[in-house]
């Protein structure tokens, strides 16, 4: 076969624009720290590193999930803790005012302060956190609870339910849908949990829920004659905190699996960033060498051409 000397200057243009190619790729990973810009500059790592950005990103708002869950417990707590001392208090003033020996005027004084307790209480159940209400089940956006009437008599709503009316069996229904607006986290794969509680779980339905017990204390204390009424409010008193004491329970479980997890996720984070950061991240004492080594071949390149390039007329002619 005949080389002739445009084969020649085309063989050396194609491998000059090679060299300067692998040149211009190792002075990319230098300035750059990267490994690839494009998906043609190494398609397997490019998909790998997909895969790890996107691992990365629901790695990283599980553990946001999970934090916001956590302060949402953590606020839950601190009102289920109020809750407790308050309903102690009143099982205190229960067992002082079952007493015999008190005047009307003892019991007037411990009903207002009773009073004052089941006001509270409502106030507690209308916590919030970040702008939504803790224990109005779907409802975060307005006051779940709602106290009205005279004392003694007072009635409790909730998101515009009566609490008394809602044991009724024409409500079944509608207690049953308020009982399972709990609001889930999405903390993993397919993995939600409860944080909340609704006003039901807090107060409980019917004749004998945690306000209407209040209610009951409350008129046999005003009355001031109907003694056993104000022995059976013990009683009472003391199931209710059994209960907010159970709930307390469950939110240190959640809390401490929550905590975990987060852990867990943690350590996932690292160990995702550090293979992503093996896959994207180039290697600069080796980048350093390969950019030299692609400098001495492209300037060895051109040094060549001087060789390839053939003397033209006008050479031979001086």
């Amino acid at each position: 076969m005949r080389i002739t000397s445009n084969m020649l200057m085309n063989n050396f243009m194609s491998n000059l624009q090679g060299n300067l190619r692998r040149m211009e790729k190792s002075q990319y990973r230098l300035s750059t720290g990267r490994n690839f810009s494009r998906p043609s500059d190494d398609p397997v790592a490019v998909t790998r590193s997909l895969q790890i950005r996107t691992d990365l990103s629901r790695t990283d708002q599980y553990i946001k999930n999970i934090r916001d869950g956590i302060t949402w417990l953590d606020q839950t707590e601190t009102t289920l803790m109020e809750l407790n001392e308050l309903i102690g208090r009143a099982y205190t003033l229960a067992v002082d005012a079952a007493g015999g020996a008190k005047t009307p005027e003892d019991r007037r004084i411990i009903a207002d302060e009773v009073l004052q307790i089941q006001e509270q209480l409502v106030q507690a159940a209308n916590a919030s956190y970040a702008g939504r209400y803790l224990f109005g089940g779907h409802n975060t956006s307005s006051k779940p609870f709602v106290m009205d009437g005279d004392p003694g008599e007072y009635t409790l709503t909730y998101n515009g339910m009566d609490m008394a009316a809602l044991a009724a069996p024409e409500n079944a229904a509608l207690l049953e849908a308020a009982k399972k607006e709990n609001l889930m986290y999405e903390v993993g794969n397919s993995l939600k949990i409860s944080v909340s509680f609704t006003g039901i779980d807090l107060f409980g339905v019917g004749d004998d829920n945690l306000f209407d017990v209040f209610n009951q204390f409350n008129s046999a204390l005003l009355d001031g004659t109907d003694q056993e009424a104000i022995s059976n409010a013990i009683g009472k008193l003391q199931n209710q905190q059994n209960r907010v004491l159970s709930m307390l329970g469950e939110v240190g479980g959640k809390h401490n699996r929550l905590t975990l997890m987060e852990k867990r996720y943690d350590l996932d984070y690292f160990n995702f960033k550090t293979v992503q950061s093996t896959i994207e991240d180039a290697d600069y004492e080796k980048s350093v060498t390969d950019y030299k080594m692609a400098e001495i071949v492209y300037q060895s390149s051109l040094a060549s051409a001087a060789k390839i390039i053939q003397p033209t007329l006008m050479d031979f002619l001086r």
